[in-house]
């Protein structure tokens, strides 16, 4: 069951984001409740065990964003980017997400309830909160998810940014020219750049010194710190207990090891950069 969380970062504001009649958001939540009986024999416990499965969203109003980045949104947040609406896949994810789905648990007594007491809850749990500035809001979408007797639990952040003048979600390539020189700039970013001590730290030893750091799947923009940060979930360069690693890359920087796009450094401003 993969479910995120999130890190506290920085430079987000963990509310909802409202730019009057251009941009505004409103919340969406929902939760469903589980119980497995387990006292047959079957699977990892000897009782019953409770499962709760939880969203609480900050979800653009109709027309804030554009209807692209709103599917990218939906797919963020819920794996799903055909549904009808977000009703649709959000209904699809709270019968997904639980362990009742899961087929090694067919032979196990799976109940839909309207409440829990048991002492062992398993949860799986998703929260949402955005950020906005002049230019941009980025959605912070976080997952986590526990079972008992686990050793520990797993989480993720995600994040995905739209500029508000078109309502387009920003993506790597639209803000530097060739991403496989932006993945060797991060591998040097990790090894030059004091800012990113920790994660230097924590590398395991196959990323160590290396030229290339592996593609990013989540970044956010930093427009005010002129920054561009990429993250690397649990497990993917760092051990469990560093963390999700955030990677900044000051756009100063960046442009020295990177050409930025024309869309880039207008975000950016010209002071921002290096011709």
């Amino acid at each position: 069951m993969l479910c995120l969380i999130v890190l506290t970062g920085t430079f987000f504001v963990l509310a909802g984001c409202n730019r009057g009649n251009r941009f505004s958001t409103h919340t969406i939540s929902d939760e469903q409740y589980y119980r497995f009986n387990f006292e047959n024999g079957i699977g990892p416990m000897d009782h019953f065990v409770g499962e709760v499965v939880s969203y609480n969203l900050v979800w653009p109003d109709k027309g804030a964003i554009s209807p692209a980045a709103e599917r990218d949104l939906m797919f963020l947040c819920f794996g799903d980017s055909t549904a009808s609406d977000v009703k649709e896949a959000a209904y699809n994810w709270l019968e997904a997400t639980s362990m009742a789905s899961f087929e090694y648990l067919d032979d196990i007594l799976v109940e839909m309830v309207d409440d829990l007491d048991e002492k062992d809850l398993a949860y799986c749990k998703m929260e949402s909160s955005c950020q906005q500035d002049s230019q941009l809001a980025t959605f912070i979408v976080r997952n986590e998810s526990f079972w008992p007797r686990a050793v520990h639990g797993i989480y993720s952040v995600d994040y995905l940014t739209v500029d508000l003048e078109n309502g387009n979600t920003i993506h790597l390539a639209d803000l530097v020219v060739d991403t496989n020189l932006l993945c060797e700039a991060i591998a040097h970013a990790i090894q030059d750049l004091d800012v990113n001590k920790e994660t230097r730290e924590c590398l395991f030893d196959e990323f160590v010194d290396v030229d290339r750091m592996p593609m990013p799947h989540n970044f956010a923009v930093d427009s005010a710190r002129n920054n561009i940060n990429v993250f690397y979930g649990l497990y993917e360069i760092t051990p469990y207990c560093c963390g999700i690693q955030s990677i900044i890359l000051p756009i100063f920087w960046l442009s020295k090891h990177v050409p930025l796009t024309t869309y880039a450094k207008r975000l950016f401003g010209p002071e921002s950069y290096l011709e």
